[in-house]
């Protein structure tokens, strides 16, 4: 008896740990990084769409990582072959070929979603803590949506400088995350 009981309890333990937890599954990811120069704005595009990722919501305060991207800084399209060089350049691609983005403890709160969105730039990492993220709909489903702000100073970056001065990028870079449900 006192076995059949033993067994029932775990059961029930087991069960109640395996429901209530929700995921979503990722098709694609998208990282949009923009800038603007004394001369006009620039942007450069990282996509992939070809590894699935699977995102848990967290029911604990501070979940361990949860999803992570190394984006190598050469994979990025900027549009033409110069930009894209100067942007490698600036981002020290060669000693720092890769840069890397995590989510943690990210939840769902009514219809909101938030996350800690950590990022590793030049051997540096930055946290930023319960970033929104807004659920829209996409042309091939629903994509989770971002967007942070980050100084290049702070990864200790210099902005570069064309035609000796006259065009500058400003310290601030704008990045949007698109993660495609």
């Amino acid at each position: 008896m006192q076995k059949l009981i033993i067994i029932i309890a775990l059961g029930l333990f087991s069960s109640i740990a395996l429901t209530g937890q929700e995921y979503l599954v990722v098709m694609g990811k998208t990282v949009l990084i923009k800038g603007k120069t004394s001369f006009g704005r620039f942007s450069c595009t990282y996509q992939n769409g070809h590894d699935q990722d699977t995102v848990s919501l967290s029911k604990i305060a501070n979940a361990e990582s949860l999803m992570e991207l190394f984006i190598p800084v050469a994979s990025f399209d900027c549009g033409n072959r110069m930009l894209e060089r100067d942007f490698g350049k600036t981002l020290r691609y060669e000693e720092y070929p890769s840069i890397e983005v995590r989510l943690d403890d990210f939840k769902r709160v009514g219809q909101q979603y938030y996350g800690d969105i950590w990022i590793k730039l030049t051997g540096k990492e930055m946290k930023m803590e319960r970033i929104p993220f807004t659920l829209t709909p996409g042309e091939t489903g629903e994509v989770l949506y971002s967007e942070i702000t980050i100084s290049l100073d702070y990864f200790e970056l210099s902005p570069p400088k064309k035609l000796f001065g006259l065009i500058k990028v400003q310290d601030e870079l704008k990045i949007e995350l698109s993660l495609k449900l």
